[in-house]
């Protein structure tokens, strides 16, 4: 089961082929438009079935499979970085975010969980980091990448760029994919489209995980394949 915009219909639908199924995020207007239902903009989820969301048609979708959402106090997310108040990163016991971005409940919630919060500079974190497991990512973002070394943490860095964004420059590689189990990670087009793709490649199975192409084309920003439940 995952999380995908509802506007990401190649995505939604390759996955729906593969038997997962997906909650669509809808487009919301407290966000900018080519974003508006990016999953990792609306929802942070923390585990332990819970988490936070923008507004309360994520809250209600999220509730039907059993996961509790609490809506955040920010209710303008059109604007940087105000967009950026629930993109943070969980990764087992790390919290990848930037504390002057992320909303007051979720820095709460990271504290009240005892979880370590591993500050960045990059206000999409979220955005900006493939999980490939709980001891290793993928990143563009240098300062994530340093910051993450520093917690034990094998990166490979990637080139910026070479993925797709509409009204943007180029989009993140952590909102063009998601895990779908343990050991598969699903692309939003074609991982060989990359220039780095046999380095990709090496690193996923280094650590124990194959690369999914789920659609033919370039790889796109789609805000993210969060995973809900996984199967082997």
């Amino acid at each position: 089961m995952a999380a995908v915009s509802a506007t990401a219909v190649q995505a939604v639908d390759a996955l729906q082929q593969l038997g997962v199924s997906v909650v669509q995020i809808l487009p919301s207007a407290q966000f900018a438009a080519s974003v508006a239902a990016h999953a990792d903009l609306q929802c942070c989820l923390m585990g332990a079935g819970e988490g936070f969301c923008a507004n309360v048609q994520v809250q209600a979708a999220f509730q039907r499979i059993g996961i509790h959402l609490f809506q955040t106090n920010v209710h303008d997310f059109s604007t940087y970085p105000q967009d950026c108040s629930l993109n943070a990163a969980r990764i087992g016991h790390f919290v990848f975010a930037n504390p002057k971005c992320i909303c007051t409940e979720l820095q709460a919630n990271i504290a009240e969980r005892g979880l370590q919060l591993v500050a960045v500079r990059q206000g999409y974190a979220k955005c900006s980091i493939a999980v490939v497991s709980e001891q290793a990512i993928m990143t563009a973002d240098t300062g994530i990448a340093e910051a993450a070394r520093t917690v034990g943490f094998d990166v490979l860095l990637l080139k910026p760029g070479h993925i797709e964004l509409e009204g943007y420059p180029y989009g993140f590689i952590g909102g063009a994919c998601g895990k779908l189990s343990a050991t598969v990670l699903a692309f939003a087009g074609t991982i060989s489209t990359h220039p780095q793709a046999v380095e990709i490649s090496l690193f996923l199975k280094k650590h124990g995980v194959q690369a999914l192409s789920l659609y033919d084309g370039s790889l796109q920003d789609i805000g993210g394949i969060l995973p809900l439940a996984e199967t082997e």
